[in-house]
């Protein structure tokens, strides 16, 4: 999750991930209160209202944020590759994403496992718990998984298959807006067609793969844009195109969910997988709120963030480490708010905001360890 673009780093790229992996922490923190979702500790007794809102939050972060971390992490693979070339490129990443795996799994995943089982009765010992998840528990490390297996494929593409020239960069106009919306449209059809046999919910080892055509679209969009050079300078009439369509998508889910109980009585299946226009629907919006929020968070953050700041570059190297220890931090806060007579939703608001500062500033501190930076980066 390290910028790599020539010698230099672009800092709008690494704040933009930074907040999005911070948004990362929110999300789980909604499960915890109520939103639909799989998540290491759930608190119990909610509201409706407090379920139905914090369910729409997560649907909303669901349909772009992971999808453009992935972008990210296409954008910047090209260039490290042409850097290190495949063998210092492939064992770059087993380092970097292999090793912190395995460690994530022998330590993390059971640690977490046991706080989120400890305030039940008869809870297991952490032996027990570890005896029991290790070692195949990725947990949220199901992303540097899934982006190490992207990467050593997209070695096996450039290095065997394409034979590409790394140094030209032939460029091309930013794609227009009747170009991204087909590409949304593309992606949504493919996850409508892959939910009719993995809904949402569903997962294969431990992979929710109902979201993977729009993960591997936008992780090859994000090499096809460092080659066209796509984000050199995008069009100020993209962004605001970009930013209209996300405020419309924010606005056209709730309406088409409520439409379609209106109308056709669908049940929340009819939305999550499965031969049901619903679930059609509902797989494009998706991919166009992908789209739209991507191109608008890019071209805001080249605009007002692409500025080397001592005070946010520290929190933004931080954000692998904070990704990767995120689960323990939001489960403990999470037990320790437990008994607090407070709404669902103050409770969110807390937990979440306390995450942020403790996880980052947690990362922060691990990083000044050497053997901590070396794994990752």
């Amino acid at each position: 999750m390290k910028s790599e673009h020539g010698p230099a780093r672009i800092p709008y790229l690494d704040y933009l991930r930074a907040a999005v992996v911070a948004l990362v922490f929110l999300h789980h923190t909604a499960i915890t209160y109520g939103a639909a979702g799989s998540w290491y500790y759930a608190a119990g007794a909610t509201t409706p209202l407090a379920k139905g809102l914090l369910t729409l939050f997560v649907a909303y972060n669901q349909s772009w944020f992971m999808g453009f971390l992935f972008f990210l992490s296409g954008y910047l693979s090209l260039p490290s590759y042409g850097r290190k070339g495949a063998g210092r490129y492939v064992a770059d990443r087993l380092r970097r994403f292999g090793i912190p795996l395995l460690v994530y799994a022998m330590v993390i995943q059971p640690v977490t496992v046991w706080l989120a089982q400890s305030a039940q009765p008869g809870h297991l010992s952490l032996v027990a718990v570890y005896l029991r998840e290790h070692p195949f528990g990725f947990g949220v490390m199901w992303f540097v998984e899934s982006l190490l297996l992207m990467d050593l494929l997209f070695v096996v593409w450039a290095k065997g298959l394409a034979r590409i020239d790394l140094t030209a960069r032939p460029g091309g106009g930013f794609p227009r807006g009747r170009a991204r919306a087909a590409f949304a449209a593309a992606i949504g059809v493919a996850s409508f067609l892959v939910r009719l046999v993995m809904p949402v919910g569903t997962s294969f080892a431990g992979l929710n793969i109902c979201y993977f055509p729009s993960y591997i679209a936008m992780f090859v969009a994000g090499i096809v844009a460092w080659r066209m050079r796509w984000l050199d300078a995008i069009p100020d009439g993209a962004g605001r195109a970009a930013r209209r369509a996300a405020v419309a998508g924010l606005l056209l889910l709730p309406t088409l969910v409520v439409a379609a109980r209106a109308l056709t009585h669908a049940p929340t299946a009819y939305f999550i997988g499965g031969p049901h226009w619903e679930s059609l629907c509902e797989a494009v919006w998706e991919q166009l709120m992908l789209v739209s929020v991507s191109v608008a968070l890019l071209h805001w953050g080249q605009r007002r963030l692409n500025r080397t700041s001592r005070r946010w570059q520290g929190w933004a190297a931080a954000s692998y480490t904070a990704y990767m220890i995120q689960p323990v931090v939001i489960v403990s806060l999470s037990l320790l708010f437990q008994h607090v007579a407070w709404s669902p939703f103050g409770k969110f608001a807390a937990v979440g905001a306390l995450s942020i500062v403790i996880i980052y500033a947690a990362a922060r501190a691990l990083r000044l360890m050497a053997p901590v930076r070396y794994l990752v980066g």
